[in-house]
């Protein structure tokens, strides 16, 4: 009696899970074999990739995920009738192959973004335990009328065995650093991200354009890389926000025939969750002006001061390095 295909692919799964090999099923039936070796290694592949212990970020973000795309199908519902019943209303063999290929695809897709740098980043929304800011140490600021940072991306890494990058795709993508002046900051980016230590942060710098205040001249101004970097330890919790300030500063250096070279790089020491700031809402509807908020300390967990006032630490400029200010 001729067996289907189906029957045939039940058979095979079965004895792969008892310990067969693949080759023994391949030629027990090699009129089916170009059939049967691709779903049964996608099958094996998929075994051996789901045999691991997700971290607890990498199932937030899965959570996350699937929460949005659940609430996506249940709005498209109506509109386009279900797959799955399609797909299981098949053999019981198809009907596995498919299961074990969907919890493939979920978990990789769960986690990709966290593994890839190119992959989307967390969403920001107007509640959250983190924001991100972007400030400005005066050095060679003064030179400009305006200039302006496209940022695309930033990325924070996890510290401990994970080591994983959390990636943040900013609201405001332009900043005026010519607005950001000293303790000046303007909000670029608020959410949720998991809580934990962290130990470096990066931004992906996508353009630099600067006017000079004297001439009104368009300037290059370089990068160091696209993507500046911070080593600076924080925290993030659930029972405050954390704000960190990203510090940049442009400086002159030396001069070209054309004219002064300047560099655009961040500033480590102006940089961190312990930065006092003042709030800078960005450009006002006639492009000048600038809304600006109350002065803040960072909000971070930390021991009670019993009214001991610790005063600012004066600004010390060398070599394009300004040291920390004290915060409240």
């Amino acid at each position: 009696m001729n067996r289907s295909f189906d029957e045939i692919l039940d058979e095979c799964v079965n004895r792969i899970n008892r310990g067969e090999r693949i080759e023994d099923c391949l030629d027990s039936y090699p009129e089916h074999s170009e059939e049967l070796q691709p779903l049964l290694s996608t099958m094996l592949d998929t075994q051996g990739a789901y045999k691991f212990t997700p971290s607890s970020e990498a199932k937030w973000a899965a959570r996350q995920r699937f929460n949005a795309a659940r609430e996506q199908l249940e709005r498209r519902r109506e509109a386009k009738p279900p797959l799955l019943p399609r797909i299981f209303g098949r053999s019981p063999a198809w009907a596995a192959v498919t299961a074990v290929l969907l919890i493939f695809l979920i978990s990789y897709f769960g986690i990709r973004p966290l593994l890839s740098p190119g992959a989307p980043g967390l969403q920001p929304s107007a509640t959250g335990n983190f924001a991100f800011l972007i400030s400005d140490e005066v050095n060679a600021i003064g030179d400009f009328g305006n200039l302006s940072v496209s940022i695309s991306s930033i990325s924070l890494r996890l510290s401990g065995e994970s080591g994983r990058w959390i990636k943040l795709d900013p609201e405001v993508q332009e900043v005026d650093l010519t607005l950001l002046q000293g303790d000046r900051a303007q909000e670029i980016w608020r959410g949720d991200v998991p809580e934990g230590n962290y130990t470096k942060v990066f931004i992906q710098v996508s353009s630099v354009s600067g006017i000079l205040k004297e001439t009104g001249a368009s300037v290059d101004v370089k990068l160091p890389g696209d993507k500046l970097h911070i080593s600076k330890p924080f925290e993030v919790t659930s029972s405050s926000v954390t704000n960190f300030v990203y510090d940049l500063t442009v400086v002159a250096a030396g001069s070209t025939q054309s004219g002064i070279k300047y560099i655009l790089k961040p500033q480590v020491g102006q940089s961190g969750a312990d930065q006092r700031f003042e709030l800078i809402k960005g450009k006002g509807a006639d492009g000048r002006g600038q809304d600006r908020g109350p002065k803040l300390p960072r909000v971070t967990p930390s021991a009670p001061s019993f009214g001991i006032h610790i005063p600012d630490a004066p600004k010390i400029q060398e070599s394009g390095v300004v040291s920390s200010a004290m915060a409240n």
